[in-house]
C-alpha cells in the first residue's frame, strides 16, 4: 500500500505541486524528507491564500520548507515571523528564505517559542491571520493558547501531523494531549476539526481551527 501512496503523491506533485528551485532543493535533502511533502506545503499555501492572510506566524521552522510555501502566499505588503530554537536550522532556513527572495517579508526568530510568543505583539507584529504550529509536541497546549491570544476573529490555526503520531504511540492519554484537545473543544473562540491523510509519509494528518 505504501508504494501506491508514494506513486499517487508523486503523480499529483508532478501535475499540481511544482516547486521552484529552492523548494525542490530542500525536499531533495534526505535529512529534510520527513519535514513535509510538496502537497502538504501547497495545501498550507492555498489555505493562507484562501484566508487572504497578510500576517503569518510559524512555530517551528526547521529548514524553512513550509516557511517558503507560506511566504509565497503573502501579498506584497505581507509579513511573516517564523520561530526556531535550533541555531543550525535557523541559519539554514534563513539561507533558503534569502535564496527565495523572501527575506524582506519573512523574519526568522532564533529563540525558544515559549519565550518568544508572548513578546511578538510587543515587537510590533499585528495579530496574525494565519498560524502554523509544527514544533515540540510537549509545548503544543501552550503554543495553541498563545496562538489564540495573538489571533483575530476569522484567523486560521493549523497544527501539523505530530498530533496523529501521538495516537500511534498511545500518548493521547497524556496530560499534555488532553489539555491540547480540551482547548480545541472548549475554548469559546475555537471551532476545530482533525483530518487524517495518507501519502509518502505514511499515516499523517492535521488539525485546523478557525477563531470567532
Amino acid at each position: 500500500m505504501s508504494k501506491l501512496w508514494n506513486d499517487v503523491d508523486a503523480y499529483f506533485t508532478s501535475q499540481l505541486n511544482a516547486d521552484d528551485e529552492v523548494i525542490t532543493g530542500i525536499l531533495e535533502n534526505e535529512e529534510e524528507r520527513t519535514e513535509a511533502t510538496s502537497g502538504q506545503g501547497k495545501f498550507l499555501q492555498l489555505l493562507a491564500r484562501i484566508k487572504g492572510a497578510k500576517t503569518v506566524l510559524e512555530i517551528g521552522t526547521l529548514s524553512g520548507y513550509s516557511t517558503l510555501w507560506l511566504g509565497k502566499a503573502l501579498p506584497e505588503d505581507g509579513k511573516m515571523a517564523t520561530i526556531e530554537s535550533n541555531p543550525e536550522y535557523a541559519k539554514t532556513a534563513f539561507e533558503h528564505i534569502k535564496a527565495a527572495e523572501l527575506d524582506d517579508k519573512v523574519e526568522v526568530i532564533e529563540a525558544p517559542a515559549e519565550n518568544t510568543l508572548p513578546k511578538l505583539l510587543e515587537r510590533g507584529y499585528p495579530r496574525f491571520d494565519f498560524i502554523y504550529i509544527n514544533a515540540n509536541q510537549q509545548h503544543y497546549p501552550d503554543y495553541l493558547e498563545a496562538a489564540i491570544n495573538m489571533a483575530k476573529s476569522g484567523s486560521v490555526i493549523v497544527t501539523e501531523r505530530k498530533i496523529m503520531e501521538s495516537f500511534e504511540e498511545e500518548e493521547a492519554k497524556c496530560p499534555k494531549m488532553q489539555r491540547f484537545l480540551q482547548i480545541l473543544t472548549e475554548h469559546p473562540r475555537v471551532d476545530a476539526t482533525a483530518v487524517q491523510t495518507v501519502g509518502s509519509r505514511g499515516h499523517d494528518g492535521f488539525v485546523m481551527a478557525v477563531l470567532d
